[in-house]
């Protein structure tokens, strides 16, 4: 796992983005945010990592309605995605920059995989097969490597080195269709590219 292909990804103001790039931009990927940034937005944040924190050590009302919560959150995630599906979007992005381990920690983040985001990226998946991909950015695709003590889920990265080079990543996940969650290199990233980094995700019997 650590020799995974991790790719760097310069801030993307500095990108002159050409005008088709923009319109495909606009066209085909629908942005959706990760839980992480779904509380940021609520300005409870804090409130999130501490539940995730103590998760196995709360009262089990406050947990039950913790993962309430979740499940409706999930829902409407799901939801907004297959909205996005039937408009007809190609690739669904998921950022969640606040799920870093350097803010997240260990145990944090291993609670919010185990009790919410493998469920919710499985049923994603399942949900996207044969109409689009997902992409993970860096953060989140870096968490889940780092993170390997699941119980409900295989996960494995593999890497794709295409003799196409393409412009931009955009242009080379709409022209791949063996793979259903991709990662590690921001969805922004244009510049040449043919190395991909995937994810398998299974369910474990």
């Amino acid at each position: 796992m650590r020799n995974s292909p991790i790719y760097n990804c310069p801030d993307i103001t500095l990108y002159p983005y050409t005008t088709i790039y923009s319109r495909n931009y606009d066209k085909y990927v629908f942005e959706l945010d990760g839980i992480l940034q779904y509380f940021d937005n609520n300005n409870r944040l804090n409130e999130a990592y501490k539940k995730f924190l103590r998760f196995k050590r709360m009262k089990d009302d406050e947990k039950e309605n913790f993962i309430l919560e979740l499940k409706n959150i999930k829902n409407i995630l799901l939801s907004n995605t297959e909205l996005a599906l039937d408009k007809g979007y190609k690739i669904i992005s998921i950022a969640d920059p606040l799920s870093s381990l350097e803010f997240i920690g260990e145990l944090s983040a291993k609670n919010y995989l185990d009790f919410f985001f493998l469920d919710f990226l499985y049923e994603l998946k399942e949900l996207c097969k044969n109409r689009a991909h997902i992409h993970l950015c860096p953060k989140l695709s870096i968490l889940l490597i780092k993170i390997t003590d699941i119980y409900k889920y295989k996960l494995s990265i593999n890497k794709l080195i295409s003799k196409t080079v393409y412009p931009s990543l955009l242009d080379l996940l709409l022209d791949k269709d063996s793979f259903s969650i991709s990662g590690l290199k921001c969805i922004h990233y244009f510049g040449k590219i043919n190395t991909l980094a995937f994810f398998e995700l299974k369910k474990l019997d």
